[in-house]
C-alpha cells in the first residue's frame, strides 16, 4: 500500500466522521436551538420518593415508602407523615402518569415576562410542586391555569418564563382530598360473624352453611338480604369526608354504635358517634383516624334484632 492510498484512506475516514457528527450530535444540537427548555425533564417517576404540594399557604407532603415493589397504582404514599393516613393510590398514580407525560413532552414558551405570570397564575397564586428523587430535589415548579382540557401553564418560581405543557397537571395535583377515604376494603366472602353493640343491647349473627342466623344472646332467625347489606357495608366502606382530627364533640367515646365483622383473617371494627351536619363521625377499632360517613350507612348499622328478621 503506497503513501497516496494511505492519505486517501485517511481522508475518507475523516469525511465519514464529519458526516456522522453533522448528521448526529451536531444536527441534534442545531434542531434543539431555540426550543423552550423543559423544566420537568429531570423527572423520572420510577425514582420519585417525595412530592410537596403547596397551595394557599398550606403544604402537603406525600412520601413514598422505601423498598416498595408494588405496582404504582397500589402503592400507598404517606400523607404528611401521619401515623395512619395515606394518600389515595389512584390519585398518586394519576399524578405520576401526568408528570411522566409532561416530562416527555415538548413545552411551548408562552411568555417570558415576569409581569404576565399573574395572568397565567404561574406566580405565587399558583400551585407549587417540588419533586424529590432519593431525597434530592429535581424539580420545583408552579402549576397555573389549565390550558384547555389537556394542557397546563407552568413556570419555575425564579424564572420569568411561562410554558405550556400538554398534560393536565392542575387537575391531578389539586384534588378535593388527597387522603384515602377507604375505611374497609376486604373480601365480603371472608366474613362469618357480625357483632352489634349499643348502649342498651348487644347481639351477634353468624354464617354457617351459607346461611346467616342469630346466636347471641339467644338463637333467632334473620333475613338473609338484610344481613347481606350489612356484611357488604362492613367489608367495603368509604368515608364521605375526613374532618378535623380531634375527638372533642364526636361522641366516639360514648360507644353509641360498635359493629364488629370478623372472619378468616378479618376483624373489622367500626365505632360510630354523633351527627355532624348530616354526616356521622366514625373510626376503626384499631386506628385513631376519624372519618365522616353517610347517614344511610349509619342507619344501616343501627339495628334491633326485630329489624333483621
Amino acid at each position: 500500500m503506497n503513501k497516496k492510498t494511505l492519505i486517501l484512506g485517511g481522508l475518507l475516514v475523516v469525511l465519514i466522521a464529519l458526516a456522522y457528527v453533522y448528521q448526529g450530535p451536531l444536527k441534534k444540537w442545531q434542531n434543539n436551538l431555540g426550543k423552550p427548555q423543559n423544566i420537568l425533564a429531570k423527572i423520572d417517576i420510577t425514582k420519585i420518593n417525595k412530592m410537596e404540594i403547596t397551595s394557599g399557604g398550606k403544604t402537603i407532603v406525600l412520601s413514598k415508602p422505601s423498598n416498595v415493589l408494588a405496582a404504582p397504582a397500589s402503592i400507598k404514599w404517606k400523607y404528611n407523615n401521619a401515623k395512619d393516613f395515606y394518600a389515595d393510590p389512584g390519585l398518586t398514580s394519576s399524578a405520576l402518569e401526568r408528570l411522566k407525560q409532561a416530562a416527555s413532552s415538548e413545552p411551548g414558551l408562552i411568555s417570558n415576562s415576569q409581569a404576565r405570570k399573574s395572568e397565567f397564575k404561574t406566580d405565587g397564586a399558583g400551585l407549587n410542586v417540588k419533586i424529590y428523587q432519593a431525597e434530592k430535589k429535581v424539580a420545583d415548579f408552579t402549576i397555573g391555569n389549565r390550558a384547555g382540557y389537556s394542557g397546563s401553564y407552568i413556570s419555575a418560581p425564579e424564572s420569568p418564563a411561562t410554558y405550556l405543557v400538554k398534560a393536565d397537571l392542575r387537575g391531578v395535583f389539586e384534588p378535593a382530598e388527597w387522603r384515602d377515604l377507604t375505611i374497609f376494603s376486604t373480601a365480603e366472602s371472608a366474613l362469618n360473624k357480625i357483632r352489634f353493640q349499643y348502649p342498651n343491647r348487644e347481639f351477634t349473627v353468624e354464617l354457617k352453611s351459607d346461611k346467616w342466623s342469630g346466636i347471641l344472646p339467644e338463637k333467632f332467625t334473620v333475613n338473609q338480604e338484610k344481613i347481606d347489606k350489612i356484611s357488604r357495608l362492613m367489608s367495603d366502606l368509604k368515608a364521605r369526608e375526613i374532618p378535623e382530627q380531634t375527638f372533642d364533640n364526636t361522641g366516639l367515646d360514648k360507644h353509641l354504635i360498635i359493629i364488629e365483622a370478623s372472619g378468616e383473617g378479618v376483624d373489622n371494627v367500626l365505632m360510630i358517634g354523633e351527627n355532624q351536619n348530616g354526616l356521622y363521625y366514625a373510626k376503626k377499632g384499631d386506628s385513631d383516624n376519624i372519618y365522616l360517613i353517610d347517614k344511610s350507612a349509619r342507619d344501616e348499622l343501627d339495628k334491633w334484632i326485630w329489624q333483621l328478621r
